[in-house]
């Protein structure tokens, strides 16, 4: 499991991108701490951040992507 920063670097995804993913339901992390609120994410959660980076890249909106 990564937390947030780490995940960030292996995804190519900005810390704020993964928290508005997060919030749109978009990109959920595997795991979240009760006590402090920490998100972890997995080894399946890099593919599909991956993909999204992808999708984002070729200029998928936001709501197209939720769909896919």
């Amino acid at each position: 499991m990564y937390r947030i920063g780490q995940f960030s670097k292996i995804s190519g995804l900005t810390v704020k991108a993964l928290r508005y993913y997060d919030e749109e339901g978009i990109l959920k992390p595997s795991y979240r701490n009760e006590e402090n609120q920490y998100r972890y994410y997995s080894d399946e959660d890099v593919k599909k951040a991956r993909l999204i980076n992808f999708l984002r890249s070729l200029e998928f909106s936001i709501m197209e992507i939720r769909e896919i």
